[in-house]
């Protein structure tokens, strides 16, 4: 019975990836100007979805708890409705290295290429770069994404803990083991047709971290204040139970790490 679970757990995570394939060949895609480079932008639909998972990790699950996780995910509960109520757009890669050089001038990443995502910026770093960026527009206005939005957009209709088999979807420290960061776009994007929203790095959020409450929420923001600020997604470091789309992690504003990038949300001004 067990391996039939399993079986079948595969199958359906097999056809995600193959649906998320098919599915992101036709996202309506847009650009951000960066200077002289381009960020590119993805239509996500307005919706609702559950947010969060009921399934229960413990410390002895290959979690690791840090200073700033504690050693079960209980903060990923309880599952309760949100809605997201206009559409808007988000980065369709994380912001790379060589986004963050033609917007600040510079790169503070550890793993030197134009292609990967940059890392070693702080909650700080980022709002400075989001700054520059949007006194360059006349279209967009760009931020962060709010954790709902990104769990939404991560998810992209999809209510399991992945969007798809983990070994096409993301860098994680899986099978491979390599303690790097990797390029981004190179592996399967999920049905709205977003790249590495799972693994490699994680991704800030706007939002001061709270707990969960069990009432439905529209457009949530998190906390009005705070002491840590939100990322999601895991990353090329982490074992397979934090790449999923439910994970919640925190960190200081000031904290910064070669596991840690970001990706934008922009609305039309």
């Amino acid at each position: 019975m067990r391996n039939q679970r399993l079986l079948f757990t595969s199958l359906v995570a097999l056809c995600l990836s193959l649906a998320s394939a098919a599915d992101a060949s036709t996202a309506e895609v847009d650009y951000v100007e960066a200077g002289k480079a381009k960020i590119g932008v993805v239509k996500v639909p307005h919706g609702s979805f559950m947010m969060g998972t009921d399934l229960v990790i413990k410390a002895d699950d290959h979690w690791e708890p840090c200073e700033t996780c504690p050693a079960r995910n209980d903060v990923e509960r309880p599952v309760h409705e949100v809605t997201i109520t206009k559409d808007f757009w988000m980065g369709e890669f994380d912001v790379t290295q060589e986004q963050w050089q033609a917007v600040m001038g510079s790169n503070p990443s550890f793993f030197k290429d134009p292609e990967k995502p940059v890392e070693q910026v702080d909650f700080n770093d980022v709002q400075a770069f989001l700054a520059k960026l949007n006194a360059m527009q006349h279209k967009w206005t760009v931020r962060l994404p709010t954790e709902a939005e990104w769990e939404y957009a991560a998810r992209a209709g999809t209510t399991g803990e992945t969007y798809g088999l983990i070994d096409e979807i993301a860098w994680y420290d899986g099978k491979t083991r390599e303690n790097t960061t990797h390029a981004v776009g190179k592996k399967r994007p999920n049905a709205f047709g977003l790249y590495d929203m799972l693994g490699n790095v994680w991704q800030w959020c706007s939002d001061w971290f709270e707990p969960y409450s069990n009432k439905p929420a529209a457009d949530p923001q998190g906390a009005a204040t705070g002491d840590l600020r939100i990322t999601r997604g895991g990353c090329y470091y982490c074992g397979a139970v934090h790449i999923r789309a439910a994970r919640r992690n925190r960190d200081l504003v000031d904290h910064k790490s070669r596991t840690i990038g970001f990706r934008v949300v922009a609305t039309l001004r």
